[in-house]
């Protein structure tokens, strides 16, 4: 599991927790990530859903597995991870749009802070993607889309 793909299922399981009232922290990612490595995102994200309709608690990482392992016996085979869409946005600009969205989405332990700390990416690489998002959403009229505690003086004054 790659970066982006981490970010993408961790997110997914951030949801779903909070679907049941929980948080989810720094060691809990840990644990659910290593747990999980063997499944494409593609299949755990799946096995979120699914458990969605059955679970009455929040699930274990061991509920999801068995979710994710029941789908792809009824299938026959392993389900394979689609591709990307394609896209025109840079690299650069949709990696700070990801780290962005991770850190001030709703439910997230990082909700409104600028810096974390305890990050893959470094603090210099997240306030580059910070000013990036800032522009980014300055230039294409979308203001709604930065909080108001993390808009940038010199972008939007």
């Amino acid at each position: 599991m790659d970066a982006v793909e981490r970010d993408d299922f961790v997110h997914a399981l951030g949801q779903t927790l909070a679907f049941y009232g929980k948080d989810l922290s720094m060691m809990q990612t840990s644990f659910w990530v290593t747990a999980c490595n063997s499944k494409s995102v593609f299949q755990l994200k799946r096995a979120l859903i699914e458990y969605t309709k059955v679970g009455k608690f929040a699930p274990k990482p061991a509920d999801i597995l068995s979710i994710a392992d029941n789908m792809s016996s009824r299938h026959g085979m392993e389900e394979k991870t689609l591709p990307p869409p394609e896209t025109n946005c840079p690299p650069e600009v949709a990696k700070a749009w990801m780290w962005f969205i991770s850190h001030t989405a709703q439910g997230s332990n990082n909700f409104g802070s600028l810096v974390d700390r305890h990050s893959e990416v470094d603090a210099s690489t997240q306030e580059k993607y910070l000013h990036i998002v800032n522009h980014e959403a300055h230039k294409y009229g979308t203001p709604d889309a930065i909080p108001e505690e993390l808009k940038l003086k010199e972008v939007w004054a």
